[in-house]
């Protein structure tokens, strides 16, 4: 049983315990480790990345009940021990708990020297194992905020897929920049709806097929404005830049937000500059090649009065857009345009 708190404590055990409490402790951790994770501890960084197993804030609670209800039920002197939180969590069905606390402070009792007598834990010790477990659920609880940072910002570790980045070239090309410009999510069942997908993909397909071209074909599914993957990446990349108009009882409207379109003109050239295969030679001709098929279907969408391109307004985003892929690879984007990427 652990003792009653002589003076301060850390996650629930006292700063000074002798050496049979300290064997004790650190013989129930060991055991309750093992039957959480299904193997002894081990190296201290990967033992408390599987932590994350159970403490994961992002974690469904579905994956939560299946991996909590595998748990085995702990030995019986264990229970006894009266462990709590936050070293030990009851699980219930006499299933014990471990996490980042318990493996913190099974490292701490490791650098300790059992066989003087007592066990002192000082403030340096303290404070290190707070470090550790703060640091961890920190990582843990910041990891999605970073992921959408890193998306708007155009610092993911993957660069933006090519098709949704000929999207969303597309709607520039079309000046789909205010409201009044905007294009509707149509269902691909109706006959406006399959003529504004082709008319959109058509280019956004070729100028993929330039950029990426061991690339495989999406599906004819995935190939749709309305819950197609080439526009919810784009949206989960351009975020506000990337304007969806909600209208009850109607088809829902995307634009680019024109107060950014410049600033969406440099985020694709400096997402594009990030691919090391790709020159500014390619990307032009990708764009020319946009451009054509985009006329090419944009045809059956004159009468819906849904195209909007004007030649001129073409060319200087060509020239914008080559110019913003330039400069981000030869690394001229200064930290004041960088910056507003997010």
């Amino acid at each position: 049983m652990i003792p009653a708190n002589i003076g301060r404590s850390i996650f629930g055990v006292p700063l000074v315990l002798t050496k049979a409490e300290a064997s004790a402790i650190k013989r129930d951790l060991d055991r309750l480790w093992a039957l959480c994770y299904g193997e002894p501890s081990d190296d201290l960084e990967a033992d408390l990345d599987l932590c994350r197993k159970f403490f994961d804030p992002l974690a469904r609670g579905r994956t939560l009940r299946d991996r909590l209800a595998q748990l085995p039920a702990a030995p019986k002197e264990v229970l006894q021990a009266g462990y709590g939180e936050p070293l030990v969590t009851d699980a219930g069905g006499q299933a014990l708990l471990v996490g980042v606390e318990a493996r913190a402070l099974l490292w701490l009792l490791d650098t300790k020297d059992l066989d003087d007598g007592h066990v002192f834990l000082s403030p340096a010790d303290v404070a290190a194992m707070e470090r550790m477990a703060l640091s961890k659920y920190r990582a843990w609880s910041t990891a999605r905020l970073n992921q959408v940072v890193a998306l708007r910002s155009g610092r993911a570790a993957e660069v933006m897929q090519a098709v949704s980045v000929g999207l969303v070239i597309a709607l520039l090309i079309n000046r789909s920049d205010t409201p009044e410009r905007a294009i509707p999510k149509l269902s691909k069942e109706t006959l406006a709806g399959k003529q504004v997908n082709e008319a959109i993909y058509a280019g956004a397909e070729r100028f993929t097929a330039i950029v990426v071209p061991k690339r495989g074909e999406r599906s004819a599914e995935e190939r749709r404005l309305k819950g197609g993957y080439g526009l919810s990446e784009a949206s989960r990349r351009l975020a506000h830049r990337l304007v969806t108009i909600k209208r009850p009882g109607g088809e829902d409207l995307i634009h680019i937000a024109q107060s950014s379109r410049s600033e969406v003109v440099r985020f694709l050239g400096f997402d594009l500059a990030r691919r090391a295969g790709l020159t500014s030679e390619v990307l032009a001709t990708a764009f020319d090649e946009l451009v054509l098929a985009f006329r090419a279907e944009a045809g059956k969408l004159a009468h819906r009065s849904m195209v909007f391109e004007r030649a001129a307004d073409t060319r200087r985003l060509k020239l914008d857009l080559v110019d913003a892929f330039d400069e981000a690879r030869a690394g001229t984007l200064d930290a004041t345009q960088q910056a507003s990427l997010s």
